[in-house]
């Protein structure tokens, strides 16, 4: 009777056309099963969305308007969103996202789910329970009627720690709280797979709204759902008996739910949606058989119709769910390709791409102007060469000699296009052969190009530690190969040991990925060390920062070539925030040893390690992803260098 009155009052408080804190217009009631609360459509006159409100009527209404705000702090596409938490006229009100598709309850009452299907929706329910665990936030009244899918195969979990606190249910300890949400998983479950629900005597009762037929109980616990319908994997008929069964087996968190399902495919559904939430179920999901009377095991029923057959469907590990993996070799997003270096003949750039011959073929570079004499030395000449040219070593003066005045060398320089440099006066034919411009300028570029080679011979000749003062002093006839052009052949250097303690040389690495012991695109390691910042290696991409919730860091190892004394540790990367704590240790135990340097990344970052650590190995363990360029949680690291 008193819950009568309470209703009445509400109702006089809260109706059709009620506006919530100057901003949520109620609409029209919604069916709830939750017992002190009722539930209506609303819209944000604000934002101008459809919202959903639930009336917290009676109970323990202060308790759960705090759960209400901390479930408000847990971030996940798979949890309905709470947006407003606030009280009207002495009664609490919780705003959260439109429910859409339909319930589990809705989707098994015209027969139960594959197990391909079974397998999806619970999963990711329990991946998206396990990221609220470890915000230390719980369901702890998990039931059909909170577990949606919506009509493009999203799985929408409703009512986290609200419907528990409003009921009066607290948890209890940390380990009792995390299994009670697994064991709910594993009910679920059970319910997706037989269309039946094994109640749990501990759970408050919740008359009215949306139930599932009870599950029919043998020696205190549910007959196992192989012996009531057809078809039913024996991993998942192990899971439900051994987790429901009289003793405390099975997982005992979400997280050890997933590992138990995973992997799982995409979820194949074809909701539609209903005028009222109350109208008839329309979710046709693939059937595996309705549970007979008596527990017997059913015959599947004979359909024709596409929508009703079993889906095979390809399943794959969660972990590759939140990225797209690249074959081998590629690049992940994030830094745009080098830029084209352009190519330079000894007649000048290339036009375009379309002009280079295809990969493969040389570049055939025309031929130098033909003459039968060079021409008269001009200073402006050497002026116009281009930069190829004036590298090159120029070939040996020819031997002068006389030629008669009418001699093809005598031509006017205006056949080579120089009258506009040197100006109309260019004097008598005999003036030009005698000047010795040309002679002096090619025995100093002999000279000049003679001291270079002697300069490196002598340079290289200094790092030898075996070498003697006899090796670099040149003699004419050393530098003579250099100038006619012939390949001066390499000294050969003897063989000298290895310095005591020379710069820290990378020899390989790997990547550790503490739940996949095949690590994180280890086909792309070694492009960290390859001195192409265009390259890089990279972990998968999350959603989160935290790896969502499936391992608590990643790790890269380096592996020197020999124990070297190691003070800084730059790594350039493509990607900021995030956190790497780098140790004197190896791929075996990478978190062995104390923090030597650790810190965020950044396009260049230098470590400092405190104190300089003498080692063969190191380990950069990602404890906190950072965000990449497209906006997910990635790291991409293009160059690592160590001294």
């Amino acid at each position: 009777m008193r819950v009568l009155d309470m209703e009445v009052l509400v109702s006089e408080v809260v109706g059709r056309g009620t506006v919530l804190a100057g901003r949520y217009r109620v609409l029209s009631p919604v069916v709830s099963d939750l017992a002190g609360a009722s539930a209506w459509q609303a819209t944000d006159q604000i934002l101008d969305r459809p919202v959903r409100v639930r009336i917290l009527e009676h109970g323990a209404v202060a308790p759960a308007l705090d759960a209400a705000r901390r479930a408000a702090l847990v971030t996940d596409g798979r949890l309905v969103r709470v947006l407003d938490v606030g009280t009207h006229e002495g009664y609490g009100y919780v705003v959260s996202e439109q429910l859409v598709g339909q319930s589990l309850a809705r989707l098994v009452a015209q027969g139960p789910l594959t197990a391909d299907q079974a397998r999806a929706v619970v999963g990711e329910a329990a991946s998206a329970l396990e990221i609220a665990r470890r915000r230390g936030v719980h369901h702890l009244a998990l039931r059909p009627s909170v577990l949606h899918v919506s009509p493009d195969g999203r799985v929408l979990v409703s009512g986290l720690a609200l419907d528990a606190a409003l009921l009066g249910d607290s948890g209890g300890d940390a380990r009792s709280t995390t299994r009670a949400d697994a064991v709910g998983l594993v009910r679920l479950l059970y319910a997706a797979l037989t269309g039946l629900w094994p109640a749990d005597p501990r759970a408050p009762q919740t008359p009215g709204g949306e139930t599932l037929p009870p599950a029919p109980i043998v020696n205190g616990a549910p007959v196992a759902p192989a012996d009531l319908v057809a078809g039913v994997p024996n991993d998942l008929d192990t899971l439900c008996v051994v987790t429901l069964g009289p003793n405390d087996d099975g997982p005992h968190s979400p997280g050890e739910l997933v590992r138990e399902l995973e992997p799982w495919g995409e979820i194949r559904a074809s909701v539609a949606e209903t005028a009222t939430l109350g109208g008839p179920a329309t979710a046709k999901f693939p059937p595996t058989g309705a549970a007979a009377p008596g527990g017997g095991i059913p015959v599947p029923a004979e359909n024709d119709d596409q929508d009703t057959a079993p889906v095979t469907v390809q399943r794959q590990s969660v972990r590759t769910a939140f990225a797209q993996q690249d074959p081998p070799g590629a690049n992940r997003p994030g830094t745009p390709p080098p830029a084209t270096p352009s190519r330079a003949t000894g007649l000048g750039a290339v036009p375009s791409d379309t002009e280079t011959p295809p990969l493969g073929q040389p570049v055939i570079t025309p031929p130098p102007y033909e003459q039968a004499a060079p021409p008269p030395p001009v200073v402006p000449a050497v002026v116009r060469r281009s930069v190829s040219q004036a590298t090159a070593p120029p070939p040996p003066p020819p031997t002068p000699s006389p030629s008669p005045p009418d001699s093809p060398s005598d031509e006017p320089l205006e056949a080579f296009g120089f009258s506009d440099v040197i100006g109309a006066e260019t004097g008598p034919t005999s003036t030009r052969r005698s000047d010795p411009t040309a002679l002096i300028l090619i025995i100093v570029v002999i000279a000049v190009i003679i001291g270079v080679v002697l300069a490196f011979r002598a340079l290289f000749a200094s790092l030898d530690p075996s070498g003697s003062p006899a090796d670099t002093d040149p003699s004419p006839s050393a530098s003579a190969p250099a100038v006619a052009g012939e390949p001066t052949p390499e000294p050969s250097a003897p063989e000298a040991a290895a310095p005591p303690a020379g710069p820290p040389v990378i020899a390989s690495t790997t990547s550790i990925d503490p739940s996949d012991a095949d690590g994180e695109h280890q086909e792309d390691v070694a492009k960290a060390y390859d001195g192409d910042p265009s390259t890089f290696w990279y972990t998968q991409t999350y959603k989160r920062d935290d790896f969502a919730g499936f391992k608590d860091a990643v790790g890269y190892a380096i592996t020197l070539t020999q124990k070297t004394t190691v003070s800084t540790v730059t790594l350039r990367t493509n990607s900021n925030g995030g956190n790497v704590e780098i140790r004197a240790t190896d791929a075996s135990n990478p978190t062995a040893g104390p923090v030597l340097a650790s810190g965020a990344f950044g396009p260049e970052t230098v470590f400092t390690l405190n104190p300089a650590t003498e080692t063969q190995s190191l380990v950069l363990w990602i404890t906190q992803l950072p965000t990449a360029a497209d906006g997910g949680f990635r790291l991409e690291l293009t160059e690592i260098a160590l001294s």
